[in-house]
């Protein structure tokens, strides 16, 4: 796990000379729903959708490849349970740091189809409380990202884009995962 966030970490840093350098440089913002999916071994899962947000910066290497760096606030996962024995609430806070290649596929001037693949570092917040007794860990890693998406040039310098991304397990401890995904829909600025 410390091998691929050294290589997060390594990537994003080889890669900002070349973003600022692009001439197709973009900034954006996103907001949407990530699906956080909690699983105990054993134990079954639960799951829920909680509003998110991304911020995120890239270059074009030429019309079809670039790179894209960003910061994805998952949003708070939260449920509580009360039954004959007490009540148990868990909650996860995961966000994440993301450097991914792009691939953009032109339908037509204004429409364009695009993928991405890169790793992500994630640092998750996860507690949990039985009957008042709460125990809080955090633990920050490495997982695969991948990404598809569409975008609609509303000017010559401003982009709608809708966007699913798919983070992978962001949380993995004491047999304990959490899973994030994220759909969204904002606007790029192209300078």
């Amino acid at each position: 796990m410390k091998k691929h966030l050294l290589a997060a970490v390594i990537g994003t840093t080889l890669a900002l000379p070349l973003i600022a350098q692009a001439e197709g440089s973009y900034f954006g913002a996103n907001i949407g729903r990530t699906e956080q999916k909690l699983s105990i071994d054993g134990g079954g899962s639960i799951k829920d959708d909680v509003t998110a947000f991304k911020l995120y910066g890239g270059a074009s290497i030429n019309k079809n490849f670039g790179v894209e760096l960003g910061y994805v606030n998952f949003g708070k996962f939260e449920k509580s349970e009360t039954d004959s024995t007490g009540t148990v609430s868990i909650s996860s806070k995961p966000q994440a740091i993301y450097f991914a290649g792009t691939g953009t596929l032109p339908l037509n001037p204004q429409f364009s189809l695009f993928g991405k693949v890169g790793i992500s570092a994630n640092r998750t917040k996860v507690s949990a409380s039985v009957n008042g007794s709460s125990v809080s860990n955090t633990e920050s890693g490495a997982s695969l990202m991948l990404g598809v998406g569409a975008a609609y040039d509303l000017t010559s310098k401003a982009s709608l884009v809708v966007e699913y991304e798919n983070f992978g397990k962001v949380y993995k401890e004491n047999g304990l995962d959490v899973k994030a995904d994220l759909l969204s829909v904002g606007l790029r600025y192209k300078f």
